[in-house]
């Protein structure tokens, strides 16, 4: 994984500020996604629950396989957009190993991270020409 940098993103971001937007929209749809994934994950646990599960962790798989092929279509070259595919990609192995009858009872750090990403890109958004970063009180 990549080490954001905080300046970095927002030097980006002020440079492509459409890009930032897409990406950032994208962002706040994994994180969305999280919850799903995670109680899906749960549920593909052995148990009598686990065929609902197995149906939920397959549809979360593939609203999380969408993102990331949206992903890869914008061709973004941003540390910020790279940081977002490989955890997509985190995201996905768990729930292959949830399908896959593995143990995986979480996304685990993962989805830590995808919650950073995405409050960095929203750090960058302009609230009357500055960015929320720069406005008291945000």
């Amino acid at each position: 994984m990549v080490e954001l940098s905080a300046e970095a993103v927002a030097e980006w971001a002020r440079a492509n500020p459409a890009a930032r937007d897409a990406l950032l929209a994208l962002a706040e749809r994994a994180v969305a996604l999280q919850p799903a994934a995670e109680a899906a994950m749960q549920r593909c646990l052995p148990g009598p629950e686990q065929a609902g599960g197995l149906q939920d962790a397959a549809a979360t798989r593939a609203a999380y396989q969408s993102l990331g092929d949206h992903l890869r279509a914008l061709g973004l070259e941003a540390a910020v957009a790279a940081e977002l595919a490989g955890l997509l990609d985190r995201h996905l192995e768990a729930l292959d190993r949830a399908l896959g009858g593995g143990r995986a009872e979480s996304l685990g750090p993962p989805a830590g991270r995808l919650v950073g990403a995405r409050d960095l890109l929203r750090r960058t958004v302009a609230i009357g020409g500055r960015p929320v970063s720069d406005v008291p009180g945000i």
